[in-house]
């Protein structure tokens, strides 16, 4: 058995991969991101891309795209996983990147994973990269997100044939920095052998309202919100929130 060292999502992607797959639909996402998009050859910028899952569909249908994200496990297995999109490793508020972008992206509640004073910072460059007119979707936990769904301690298992994961989370509560804590140990089996990391990583808790503030503060108009990536109507309690925005033209 072996252990990584604590750190932020610092485990082979290959196993991070099994875990979305129980967590999101990525046809409904492709689908939705693309509505945003020129039929064919528009330029994507994925913040947070994790290991590169949504990029690799949007690049199978014919669009240039570029992921950014801090986990140097994820950016490899997703440099190794397609040749075709561009990976850069950074923390995604102090990324330097060569817009314009037709459509930039922050999926998987990634801007809750960012320290109240990089949202801002993210928030403008997202400005500077988009094309005139071009979109940003943003997937983000909001604060009945987090207490209708919280827990103290969980237990999950990801099966994918031959590999069996098991994540064991302790949630701690930091009510007056709004902040939520998790140590996550992941114990795998993987055709016989088994290993075990550890993340121990933040969540921030932002409101809708809150965070629409700092959009329109870094210039950037709120044109959709959603319940999910279906445009369906936002629901007033569980779930995350979809928030469409656009640098106006």
């Amino acid at each position: 058995m072996t252990a990584d060292a604590a750190g932020s999502f610092e485990f082979p992607g290959r196993y991070y991969e099994i875990i979305r797959r129980d967590f999101r639909s990525l046809e409904r996402e492709t689908t939705f991101l693309g509505s945003y998009l020129p039929a064919v050859a528009g330029r994507v910028l994925d913040v947070g891309c994790g290991t590169g899952t949504t990029l690799r569909a949007l690049s199978k249908l014919g669009h240039r795209c570029v992921g950014v994200d801090q986990s140097a496990h994820f950016v490899e297995f997703a440099r190794e996983s397609c040749g075709d999109v561009e990976y850069v490793h950074s923390n995604a508020a102090d990324a330097e990147l060569a817009g314009p972008f037709d459509l930039v992206t922050c999926l998987f509640v990634t801007i809750n994973y960012m320290a109240p004073d990089d949202v801002p910072r993210l928030l403008a460059k997202v400005a500077s990269w988009l094309a005139p007119g071009a979109h940003f979707v943003l997937d983000m936990a909001h604060l009945l997100n987090f207490v209708d769904n919280y827990q103290p301690y969980i237990i999950a298992h990801h099966i994918d044939e031959d590999v069996l994961i098991t994540r064991l989370t302790r949630h701690l509560v930091r009510p007056h920095d709004a902040n939520w804590r998790h140590d996550e140990s992941i114990i795998v089996r993987d055709r016989g052998e088994v290993s075990m990391y550890f993340n121990a990583f933040d969540q921030y808790v932002y409101t809708v309202r809150e965070m629409t503030r700092m959009l329109d503060s870094a210039g950037l108009t709120v044109v959709g919100e959603f319940g999910a990536f279906d445009h369906s109507v936002m629901p007033t309690g569980k779930g995350h929130r979809v928030i469409v925005a656009q640098r106006p033209g």
